[in-house]
């Protein structure tokens, strides 16, 4: 498949002008992935792209609307923007499609947060269905100051699907977050229980800090399993893994030669010691454990090594081809087909302390990929 260059869309404003900015920028591609869902609910779920969007409305716009309506509003103007007969509805879905289908499946990443040398680290692999490569867009949003009394960043940027408000990104306050898919039938129903992508919008938008952010999972915690790794430029970083039941915290070891790190990929590992919620379970892959041995041995031979963390060791470690095709960084297997098919998408790399990224768009083994740099 060509990778195809992916659009940075930068929104100022209101929810409302966020989101339109959003959808006219991104018209195509948000049908795309309308397209991409209705057949991903039809294989994983057997339901309708209808039957679908009645789930979403009736589980999560009545507690959006009480409990962050601004979001709702920015998905008015995402449908707006993108036309062709979209509702706030339609988007509504996109954003709550982890909640609908991924509690039966899982997609792939792997993740790694990482200080040395006075540096915040945080990068991964994004896999996931081969039909997003042209669905990706990077979002760059200045949002309004707010009339709830909550204070929003300057800046925020993240890599994510069009039409869908949140992913893996940063902040101009100096917080970052990475996201790993968790196999578990896990779903919340209370309006404290949001979305997994709007969540990640709200510690992008509203998290100045690590500590920030564990107030945020605390305050609203999720409708579903995921996995967060947060970070921010005063060195504090750990792994969250997150679910309606409550969250685990894992934090970082010392990988060698001073280099505090965790890594994460599809399973929970997290101990009761750290919060781990005794009812909640999940169905991982088999690849996810070694894909977590493999990252972590990877780590620690580099500090063992003195091999200085930088972006250009951490895509080495996220492009090795160990236990391919199911390997860090994933190919789609001879044959494949349904969620078999996925493949690394991207690799997000991000350093909190001086606010840079830099995003690879294809498999980060390749040669000669397109590349996103980012400032804040």
């Amino acid at each position: 498949m060509t990778t195809p260059l992916v659009k940075t869309v930068r929104c100022t404003g209101s929810p409302y002008e966020i989101g339109l900015a959003h959808g006219q920028a991104v018209s195509d591609q948000v049908h795309t992935n309308i397209a991409t869902y209705t057949a991903f609910f039809d294989e994983t779920v057997q339901i309708t792209w209808a039957e679908a969007r009645r789930r979403a409305v009736s589980q999560f716009a009545a507690g959006l609307a009480r409990s962050y309506p601004a979001i709702l509003e920015e998905m008015q103007g995402i449908a707006d923007g993108a036309a062709g007969g979209l509702t706030r509805d339609d988007i509504l879905t996109l954003n709550v499609r982890s909640e609908i289908a991924l509690t039966n499946y899982t997609d792939g990443c792997t993740s790694i947060s990482q200080v040395s040398q006075q540096k915040v680290f945080l990068a991964q692999n994004w896999d996931w269905l081969e039909e997003l490569h042209n669905g990706m867009v990077v979002l760059d949003i200045s949002p309004a100051p707010t009339d709830d009394g909550k204070t929003p960043v300057d800046r925020l940027l993240f890599l994510g699907e069009a039409g869908i408000v949140g992913k893996i990104g940063m902040n101009s306050a100096g917080f970052g977050l990475c996201m790993n898919a968790i196999r578990s039938g896990a779903l919340g129903r209370t309006d404290r229980h949001l979305p997994v992508h709007v969540m990640s919008r709200r510690l992008l938008q509203f998290a100045h800090s690590f500590d920030d952010a564990l107030a945020i999972l605390g305050e609203y915690g999720v409708a579903s399993c995921i996995n967060l790794m947060l970070g921010d430029k005063s060195g504090k970083h750990a792994d969250m893994e997150c679910s309606p039941y409550g969250h685990t915290c894992i934090n970082a070891n010392e990988g060698g030669n001073g280099a505090g790190f965790v890594a994460h990929t599809n399973h929970l590992y997290g101990t009761v010691a750290g919060g781990r919620p005794a009812k909640l379970v999940d169905h991982p892959a088999d690849n996810s454990f070694a894909r977590l041995a493999r990252m972590q041995l990877l780590t620690k031979e580099d500090a063992q090594n003195s091999v200085p963390v930088s972006f250009a060791s951490l895509r080495a470690r996220l492009s090795d081809l160990e236990g391919s095709p199911y390997a860090i960084c994933r190919s789609r297997p001879p044959g494949a087909v349904g969620m078999e098919r996925m493949v690394t998408l991207c690799t997000i790399l991000m350093e909190l302390t001086t606010g840079k990224g830099v995003v690879s768009i294809g498999r980060p083994c390749e040669k000669d990929i397109p590349i996103i740099e980012w400032a804040l």
